[in-house]
């Protein structure tokens, strides 16, 4: 491995595999022209600078994020990519990654900006893309119970004008003339005792077998992360939408074995807490034992006071103290 890659993966490593951002940053190669489509104010584009080195045409519909993602970008450019004119300005370019992170759900038509996308891309080129999934477990026990709220982000972001699920998302995929190289996701898993609750509220027993579908990849994946490209030659032409001839997409998402780093997270963890409160049981365990002994020694003294006021030499020095204080004395001096 040489320095430039082995820094790229220490890099990479730091950064939080549970996120969209890590997951496609660890996707780019080193020294990479890319095309990023939704730049904002620059957050991915500044990942990609330190992560990847990497040469980055934004593009951006908001001016005033534009202006702040030119602080990463080499070049930034002010576009509707809903604008089928939105990339004329690059027609004469090539790249080798172009990002698309959590940009379709915000488009009137990506299926329309994906094709357009074909002729920046060379045969090894890759295009990722991130997209929020609306099958997650917490959307469907909120439909069950008949709820549905848009928010300010997240899923259900209200500004998001598509929403997609696995099946959905490869269908776009396949009629944009793409094929999928690699399917991943983020992910965000669901309590049983919440899950329960939701199930308990419209009369369903949550079973073993029920809850096991709630913790299926499909439902705790909260984002998807894809790695298409152009077909080979040898697949059907891009603008064939004959279902029949369309190649079978295989593609699955795979247990949670796929986010093993983000598991090891997790555990890892999990196993500090435990040892935090390991560590905090013995020393409180340590603290009753001190306890235990300052009462017993509490105790002792107590009875050794007992013993010491019962002799005839204290009750002598405590009629002598009495006299001193000018108090009589009801008897003599030696007797009890």
């Amino acid at each position: 491995m040489n320095q430039a890659v082995a820094n790229h993966t220490n890099k990479t490593k730091c950064l939080d595999t549970n996120h969209s951002h890590s997951q496609i940053v660890s996707r780019i190669p080193q020294y990479a022209q890319v095309l990023e489509l939704g730049c904002a104010s620059g957050e991915m584009s500044r990942l990609m600078k330190e992560n990847c080195q990497a040469h980055i045409f934004g593009v951006e519909k908001d001016p005033q994020t534009a202006w702040q993602a030119q602080r990463y970008c080499d070049y930034v450019f002010t576009e509707d990519l809903d604008d089928p004119h939105s990339l004329d300005a690059l027609q004469f370019e090539k790249f080798d990654v172009i990002t698309l992170v959590d940009v379709l759900e915000h488009l009137k038509e990506p299926q329309a900006l994906l094709e357009r996308l074909k002729p920046f891309l060379m045969p090894e080129s890759v295009v990722l893309l991130s997209v929020p999934n609306v099958a997650h477990a917490s959307v469907r026990l909120e439909l069950l119970t008949g709820d549905f709220h848009y928010e300010d982000a997240g899923i259900l972001d209200s500004t998001h004008l598509k929403f997609f699920t696995l099946s959905t998302l490869k269908a776009l995929i396949e009629r944009s003339g793409f094929v999928i190289n690699e399917l991943d996701y983020t992910w965000h898993d669901i309590p049983d005792n919440v899950i329960s609750r939701y199930l308990r509220a419209v009369d369903i027993e949550p079973t073993r077998r029920i809850l096991e579908h709630f913790h299926e990849p499909d439902a705790i994946a909260y984002q998807f992360i894809v790695a298409i490209s152009l077909p080979p030659e040898e697949a059907p032409t891009p603008f064939d939408h004959d279902a029949s001839k369309a190649p079978p997409m295989t593609h699955r998402l795979k247990p949670m074995a796929a986010s093993w780093q983000t598991w090891g997270q997790v555990f890892s963890n999990l196993q500090q807490k435990e040892q935090i409160i390991h560590g905090m049981e013995m020393q409180l365990q340590e603290y009753k034992q001190q306890l235990d002994r300052i009462q017993r020694e509490v105790h002792l003294k107590e009875a050794e006071l007992q013993r010491v006021y019962a002799t005839r030499s204290w009750r002598f020095l405590r009629r002598m103290a009495q006299l001193w204080r000018g108090n009589p004395i009801q008897a003599g001096l030696t007797h009890g």
